[in-house]
């Protein structure tokens, strides 16, 4: 079950963003979604609450605080910034 609303709203969005793009996913345990192929392949984005935990493989590299505000462009931007993805790796908005 899904804890909030500002985490229901941006898995929505990834989703939705996923299925735009290269990148096949998987949701688990509702609040968990891992990238399984395309250019993003690895990540894995573990909602809690207000935050997003971000790992490559099972290796945590960032702990993220979200709210209601939080979309997918600026989740994207922080992951470019931070050097977890490159901006090469984001497909283009179809």
């Amino acid at each position: 079950m899904i804890l909030s609303l500002p985490i229901y709203r941006l898995i929505k969005n990834l989703c939705s963003y996923f299925n735009r793009t290269s990148n096949t996913y998987e949701v688990v345990d509702d609040e968990t979604i891992v990238i399984n192929s395309g250019s993003l392949s690895g990540l894995i984005l573990e909602f809690h609450y207000n935050i997003c935990q971000v790992k490559i493989g099972r290796r945590l590299n960032l702990c993220l605080d979200i709210d209601r505000n939080t979309s997918v462009d600026l989740l994207m931007h922080i992951l470019i910034n931070h050097n977890i993805i490159k901006e090469a790796d984001i497909p283009p908005a179809p």
